[in-house]
Order: C-alpha cells, then sequence, then structure tokens
C-alpha cells in the first residue's frame, strides 16, 4: 500500500480520498475538516497558499493529488513540482499546464493534469481515437451534470464550487474548425439533444477542450456542456445584466451557493456524447460514444462525483502501480497507449462507469 494524500476536501475530493482509501493509506488535507469524512482517512489540516507549508506535507507521501479551486490549481502543481513529487490533478486552472513539462522533468516528477470528466475522460477518448483511426477528421464532445429533478429558474444544481461554473459560462470557448482555429463566446450555438429516459436537452459551447488544442491535430473539434432547455439563456440574460462581471462575481456567487446546493440525499445524472469522424481501417468512419451516469443511493455519492472522483483515482493507481516516465501528461496522451487506456477504462467499469459506442 502506498501513502497518498489529497488536497482540497470539497465534494469531488472525498470522493477521491474515500475510492483510494480501498488499497492505498489516504490522508486529505484542507483548511476545515469535513463532516463526513471516513474515520479510515486521514485529516491534515493547513493552508495549501502557504507554499513552505505545502511542500514540506506533501514530501512524506508516495502520490499528491489535487481537487482545488482552479485560482489555486496552478500554483499548488508547481509548488508540489519542485518537491519532485508526482502528482494527479482536476483543478482545471486557466494556465497552460504543458508549461511546467520541464520543471517537472528537472525533478524527475510525473503529473497527470485535468485528469476528471471533461476535461479527461474525454480527453481519454481523443487520444485513443488517434491511436486507432488512420485520420481524425472531426471531434464533437457533450457532457453535462444534471439535478434529476428540475426546479425553474435554473433547473441545474452545482457539484462544483458556483465560482469555478461562472468561470465555465464566462471564458471564451476555444475551438478549431477545418483547421482554422476559433473563439467563440460561452453559452453559444445552442442544439438540442435527445437522450432516452431523459428527454431533450441542450448544448452550448464552452471551453473544454483546453491541452487537445495543443496536442493533437484534428481540424475540426469543439465541446459543449450540456443542461436541460433554457439554462443557457436564462444564464446569459444575467451574464448580461452584470452578475458575473468581476465587481459583482464573489456576491453572486454567494447567492447561487443556496440556490444550486444540493440536498442530502438529492439524485443528480450525468450524460456524455462523444462524436467522432475520420478514417478507421481504410473506410470513412462515424461513431458516437456515450454515457449516462446515475447517482449512487447505495453509497450516497453523486454522479458527478462519481465520474470525476473516479476517474482521477483511476489514473492516481495508475502513477502508482505503472513506470510512468517524468513530464507532464494529459489525459490524451495516455490515450494513446493501449495499455494506459485500458487498465484507465478497466478501473471505471468495476465501478460501472462505462462508455458505450452506438455506430
Amino acid at each position: 500500500m502506498k501513502k497518498v494524500i489529497v488536497l482540497g476536501g470539497g465534494r469531488i475530493g472525498r470522493v477521491i480520498a474515500l475510492n483510494l482509501s480501498e488499497d492505498h493509506v489516504v490522508s486529505l488535507a484542507d483548511i476545515q475538516k469535513p463532516d463526513d469524512l471516513s474515520s479510515n482517512i486521514e485529516f491534515k489540516p493547513f493552508d495549501v497558499t502557504d507554499q513552505a507549508a505545502l511542500q514540506k506535507a506533501v514530501s512524506e507521501f508516495d502520490l499528491v493529488v489535487g481537487a482545488l479551486p482552479s485560482v489555486l490549481g496552478f500554483q499548488v502543481l508547481k509548488a508540489v513540482l519542485e518537491t519532485g513529487q508526482s502528482m494527479v490533478d482536476i483543478s482545471f486552472f486557466t494556465e497552460d499546464p504543458l508549461q511546467l513539462d520541464d520543471l517537472a522533468k528537472k525533478h524527475q516528477a510525473t503529473a497527470i493534469v485535468d485528469m476528471g470528466l471533461a476535461p479527461g475522460l474525454t480527453n481519454l477518448m481523443a487520444g485513443h481515437f488517434i491511436a486507432t483511426y488512420e485520420q481524425v477528421d472531426e471531434l464533437v464532445c457533450l457532457v453535462g451534470g444534471l439535478p434529476v429533478e428540475r426546479t425553474l429558474p435554473f433547473q441545474y444544481k452545482a457539484p462544483f464550487a458556483p465560482l469555478d461554473v461562472m468561470e465555465e459560462y464566462t471564458r471564451p470557448a476555444r475551438m478549431r474548425r477545418n483547421g482554422q482555429a476559433l473563439t467563440l463566446p460561452a453559452l453559444t450555438e445552442i442544439e438540442t439533444l435527445y437522450v432516452p429516459g431523459i428527454g431533450d436537452l441542450e448544448a452550448f459551447n464552452t471551453d473544454g477542450l483546453r491541452t487537445l488544442l495543443d496536442t493533437v491535430d484534428i481540424p475540426t473539434m469543439a465541446e459543449k456542456t450540456i443542461r436541460y432547455p433554457g439554462h443557457a439563456r436564462f444564464i446569459s440574460q444575467l451574464k448580461t445584466a452584470g452578475f458575473f462581471d468581476n465587481e459583482h462575481r464573489d456576491n453572486t456567487a454567494q447567492v447561487l451557493q443556496k440556490q444550486w446546493q444540493f440536498k442530502p440525499g438529492e439524485q443528480d445524472l450525468t450524460v456524455l456524447e462523444i462524436r467522432v469522424k475520420g478514417i478507421q481501417n481504410g473506410q470513412p468512419s462515424r461513431e458516437t460514444y456515450s454515457m449516462v451516469d446515475h447517482y449512487d443511493t447505495e453509497n450516497q455519492i453523486s454522479s458527478m462525483a462519481r465520474t470525476t472522483g473516479y476517474t482521477c483515482a483511476a489514473a492516481a493507481r495508475l502513477v502508482l502501480n505503472k513506470s510512468l516516465k517524468s513530464g507532464i501528461f494529459a489525459p490524451e496522451h495516455l490515450g494513446q497507449e493501449t495499455c494506459y487506456f485500458e487498465y484507465l477504462l478497466s478501473d471505471l467499469a468495476q465501478r460501472n462507469i462505462e462508455i458505450k459506442s452506438c455506430r
């Protein structure tokens, strides 16, 4: 058994820690101890913004896992790498993680970044397509977490901090069309998709491709966020009215924290659809991969925590059990290696998370 420390005790961080505690010795670090922390997980109270304390704390562990707010992610990853410790991170920070590749190699450390659901599992699949298609012409990823019960006006509850969701709604969406880089506002180009058992949903542009824009040569790529119909229009009205402007953002987040808070036991679901087009085995190919995941009623774990946290935990096991080179790995790098790809999907399948092809 190896020693792992999870930085961040939010909804996702707690699930990662609980999952890894099944086969490793796990500690969780945060400013305050979560009320529902499992008794077999040691709590370490400290502030990750104190770099000296952070670097001292992580030095005794075999692996560090980052599940922090996006505003903290990059500096924490940099500080951890400077100690020579390896890390798996889901902070989804704004900065380019690949710029830390030289630092990681200098200190002989390995880091897997953006290793959640999307980015994360979607990028992993993209890497797999690059490895198994002779030519990938188009990749579109649609993904979103939803409350089972729809309540106006938002028809939404947040599994993450509201500030991070607001960042998703305000950050310009980078994509590629016919080989040309393109940036559009978030919440634009709304399309309707039908999901059996759920009904009609909407999907709109968001900035979820991240490292894929630099690591793979696919002429047309886009990522869209899935919500119930009408959500994007309502959020756009709030943006236009100034509620997401910098001077009002913190106050808006406090209001949304109450509006978007899941009640204990309240159920959610996660929808994922990946469309790929290209040349496979010498023939034109068009495939759609999908996943619908539900709240774990037995263990009271949200679907978003399952799909995000278990993907991160699977990558943590990969680092602990396999010999990866030093440097920064995006999920698509792992997807291009058959042994890594199969290892990660097998780990997720054991937890009833499967992406199925519906060619």
